[in-house]
C-alpha cells in the first residue's frame, strides 16, 4: 500500500513547485456581484411551438405520442414547454420536429442580458477552453490550443442529472462559482440533512453532498492547510457556474460530489480513504471520478475498488515527475482497469508539459494542465479568489469536464468503455504529443458532445467510365450531393452494396469525396447504400439509391440506327466480334433506350478519325478516336442523368478525318 505521504507529495508536487518560483499566483479578488445560475431545467426543457391552428386535442397527442411532460404552457395555446426524462434533449428535439404539428421545437434556455460564455469575469485567461494566443499568467499561446470549450458552451453545458465525483482535498461550495454545482443525496435532502441520522442506511450520517474520509463526517469542505486549494480548484475546472463572475468550468452545469480524502499536515490520503470515497462514488452510480493524484506503488486493493465501480469512468492524473509511465507506472494511471482514463498535462504552445509523465501504452490522451486559472479558497487578501495552477492535478479535471458534456447530450447512459471510447475518439489530433501519449490526441469538448451524425442524400448519378474497357461488367463511377453535419462537419463516406436483392454488405469506407469507381456487372440488380461520417465519428443514417443494372447491347442492335455509309465487318477484337464502320462525313448513327446513363463503346487507332457527339438533339462535344496503338472495346463517351427516362445519343462523323467503328452501346438502368 502507498505510503500516505508519498501520495500527498504526488498530488501537491506541482502547485507547491509552482508557489516556489513565485508563479503561483495571482489571486483575484471579486470584483463582480455574483449573478444567478442559469436554471437547471434549461438541460432538460424543449419548448414546442405548434401550427396555427391546433386543436386542444391535437396538442395533448403531441405529448401522448412522446411520453413528454408538460410543465408549462401559454395562454394562446400556441407553446408548451415538455420534460423528457427518459432520453437526451437531443433525442426529444429530433423527434419533435418530426411531428407534423409542431412548427419550431428548441432548448429552453434560459437567458439573461448578455448571454455570451466570453462575458464570463475572467474568461480571457482562461485558455484552455478558448487559445486565441492570449498572454495569460505572463505566457503566450498559440492560437486554436485549445479544447474547444468556447463552442461546445454554446451546444451543451451539461446536465444536473451528470454528477462528477471529486476525490481530492474538499471542494469550498461556498465560493460564489461553486455555490449550487454542489451534488444532493436524495436521501439525506431537506429536513433529513442535519438529523444526525443514517437516513438512507448507507452508513454515512447527514452525507448531503459527499463525504470527508478524513475526519469521517459529513463536513467536505477543505482544510486551511496551505495545499487544501487543490480539490476546490479541480472542481471549479470541471464545474464552475456560467454566472457572469469569475470563470467558467467545462461543464457548468453539471453537480459536483466532494469526497475529501487529502489534507494538509495529516496522514489522510492513504489508499484506504481512497478506496473507501471510490467505493462511495460507485455505490451512488457515478459516471465520472476525478483523480488528480497518483503514486508510484500499485496497490491491488485500489485497482479492485476502481474495477468494482463498474458504472464509473475514473479520470487519472498521469503524474508530474517527466517520467515514461510505460517504465515507470503511476498509478491508479498505470492502473490495468478498462475504465481508466490516464491525463497527460499540455502547455500553452500545445507542448507536453515539462513535468508531465508520459507513455505511448499508459498514457491515453493529454489536456491543458499548465497555467490554469481555477478556484480557491480565502484568502485575507480576497474573497472570493481565484488562482492559477498547473499540473496534470489540473489536466484531469479537464477530461473529467468533457465526460460528463458528453454524457449529457448522448441519449442512453452509455457504459465507461464506451464512454472512454468517446473521450478518446474525439480527441483532436496534437502532433506534438505523438509518441508521448496513446491517442496523440487533446481532449475536445466540442467534437465529445456531437452525437448526431451527417445527413446524407442517395447516391443519385451513375456515370459509364470514358476510357474503360468493357468485359463482363462496366466500370462506373457513383456521385452524389455534399452531407450536411450540425457540429463536427463531415469527414467521410461510406458504401455499402446489395446484389440480387440480398443483404448490404460493406463495400467501401473512409472516401473522402463526393465519388467512387465501381465495377457493375452485367445484367446484375444491384443497390447503393451511402453513409456519412462527421469529425466526432458519428455515422448518420443511410440513404438507399434505386437499384441499378448494366447493359450491353452490340452494335446491331435495332435501338440503334445507321445512315447510309456505314458497313459491318468482322473483327476478332470487338465485344461480339464484329463492328460498324464510316469514314464518310455525315454519317451518322442514333441509339435510343430509356437509361440513367449511356455509353459509346468504340475501337480507337492510329486510322480512326473523329465525330460529333449530341445528346437528345444538342451538341455536346466532339471526340476523337485517334490513337498510336489499337484499343479495342473502349467507352469513347458518357452521359447521365439523375433519373431513368427515354434519352438519344447520336453521333455524326466528321470528314477526312479518319474512319469510326461503334463496337457497341452500354447503359444503366
Amino acid at each position: 500500500m502507498t505510503h500516505p505521504r508519498t501520495m500527498l507529495a504526488s498530488l501537491f508536487r506541482r502547485s507547491t513547485l509552482l508557489a516556489s518560483l513565485g508563479l503561483l499566483a495571482a489571486l483575484f479578488p471579486a470584483n463582480l456581484a455574483a449573478a444567478q445560475p442559469p436554471s437547471p431545467q434549461d438541460a432538460d426543457q424543449v419548448i414546442v411551438r405548434y401550427r396555427a391552428g391546433t386543436t386542444e386535442s391535437e396538442r395533448a397527442g403531441v405529448a401522448h405520442a412522446y411520453g413528454l411532460t408538460k410543465v408549462h404552457g401559454s395562454a394562446n395555446g400556441r407553446n408548451d414547454v415538455f420534460v423528457d426524462r427518459g432520453r437526451s434533449q437531443l433525442t426529444a428535439l429530433r423527434l419533435l420536429a418530426q411531428d407534423p404539428n409542431v412548427v419550431a421545437v428548441s432548448p429552453n434556455s434560459w437567458r439573461d442580458l448578455s448571454d455570451d460564455i466570453s462575458d464570463e469575469q475572467w474568461f480571457g485567461d482562461q485558455w484552455a477552453l478558448n487559445n486565441t494566443g492570449q498572454t495569460t499568467n505572463g505566457i503566450t499561446g498559440d492560437a486554436g490550443v485549445d479544447i474547444d470549450g468556447l463552442e461546445a458552451l454554446r451546444i451543451a453545458r451539461g446536465s444536473p442529472s451528470v454528477v462528477v465525483a471529486v476525490i481530492d482535498s474538499g471542494v469550498d461550495f461556498t465560493h460564489p462559482d461553486l455555490a449550487g454545482t454542489a451534488w444532493i443525496n436524495p436521501g439525506e435532502a431537506g429536513p433529513l440533512a442535519t438529523n444526525g441520522i443514517d437516513d438512507d442506511h448507507n452508513g454515512f450520517i447527514d452525507d448531503v453532498n459527499g463525504w470527508d474520509f478524513c475526519n469521517h463526517d459529513a463536513t467536505v469542505g477543505p482544510g486551511s492547510g496551505p495545499n487544501d486549494d487543490h480539490g476546490t480548484h479541480v472542481a471549479g475546472t470541471i464545474g464552475a457556474s456560467l454566472d457572469g463572475g469569475g470563470i467558467v468550468g467545462v461543464a457548468p452545469g453539471v453537480r459536483i460530489m466532494a469526497l475529501r480524502s487529502f489534507s494538509s499536515g495529516t496522514s489522510c490520503g492513504g489508499d484506504l480513504g481512497l478506496i473507501d470515497a471510490i467505493d462511495y462514488a460507485a455505490s451512488f452510480g457515478v459516471p465520472v471520478i476525478n483523480a488528480s493524484w497518483g503514486g508510484s506503488g500499485r496497490d491491488t486493493v485500489l485497482d479492485a475498488a476502481i474495477g468494482d465501480a463498474t458504472q464509473s469512468l475514473l479520470v487519472a492524473a498521469a503524474g508530474n515527475s517527466g517520467t515514461d509511465n510505460d517504465t515507470h507506472p503511476f498509478y491508479p494511471a498505470s492502473s490495468p482497469n478498462a475504465n481508466i482514463v490516464s491525463v497527460a498535462a499540455i502547455d500553452q504552445s500545445g507542448q507536453l508539459a515539462q513535468y508531465s509523465n508520459y507513455g505511448v501504452r499508459s498514457v491515453d490522451i493529454s489536456a491543458p494542465g499548465d497555467n490554469i486559472l481555477s478556484t480557491v479558497t480565502p484568502r485575507p487578501s480576497c474573497s472570493p479568489c481565484w488562482a492559477w495552477f498547473g499540473g496534470t492535478s489540473m489536466a484531469a479535471p479537464q477530461v473529467s469536464g468533457v465526460a460528463a458534456l458528453a454524457l449529457s447530450v448522448m441519449g442512453t447512459r452509455p457504459t465507461p468503455i464506451v464512454l472512454r471510447a468517446r473521450v478518446l475518439g474525439t480527441g483532436a489530433a496534437l502532433p506534438l504529443t505523438t509518441g508521448q501519449t496513446a491517442t496523440g490526441r487533446l481532449v475536445n469538448a466540442w467534437r465529445a458532445i456531437d452525437v448526431t451524425g451527417p445527413v446524407v442524400s442517395p447516391i443519385n448519378r451513375y456515370g459509364i467510365n470514358v476510357g474503360s474497357t468493357i468485359g463482363s461488367s462496366v466500370s462506373t463511377t457513383m456521385t452524389w450531393p455534399a452531407a450536411t453535419d450540425d457540429l463536427s462537419g463531415v469527414k467521410s463516406y461510406l458504401i455499402k452494396r446489395s446484389r440480387n436483392g440480398g443483404a448490404f454488405g460493406t463495400f467501401a469506407t473512409g472516401i473522402t469525396a463526393r465519388s467512387y469507381k465501381s465495377n457493375l456487372a452485367l445484367g446484375t440488380p444491384t443497390a447503393f447504400q451511402l453513409f456519412s461520417r462527421d469529425g466526432a465519428g458519428n455515422y448518420g443514417a443511410g440513404a438507399t439509391g434505386p437499384t441499378v443494372r448494366a447493359f450491353l447491347l452490340q452494335d446491331g442492335s435495332t435501338r440503334a440506327r445507321y445512315s447510309s455509309g456505314w458497313s459491318s465487318l468482322s473483327v476478332s477484337g470487338a465485344s461480339s466480334g464484329h463492328l460498324h464502320r464510316s469514314s464518310r462525313g455525315g454519317s451518322t448513327v442514333t441509339f435510343t433506350t430509356t437509361a440513367r446513363a449511356i455509353g459509346v463503346v468504340a475501337r480507337r487507332g492510329p486510322l480512326n478519325g473523329k465525330a460529333k457527339v449530341y445528346v437528345d438533339g444538342v451538341y455536346r462535344s466532339t471526340i476523337n478516336l485517334r490513337k498510336s496503338s489499337v484499343q479495342s472495346k473502349v467507352v469513347v463517351f458518357n452521359t447521365s442523368w439523375t433519373g431513368t427516362a427515354t434519352h438519344t445519343v447520336k453521333l455524326v462523323v466528321v470528314g477526312g478525318t479518319g474512319r469510326v467503328e461503334i463496337d457497341a452501346f452500354a447503359f444503366l438502368r
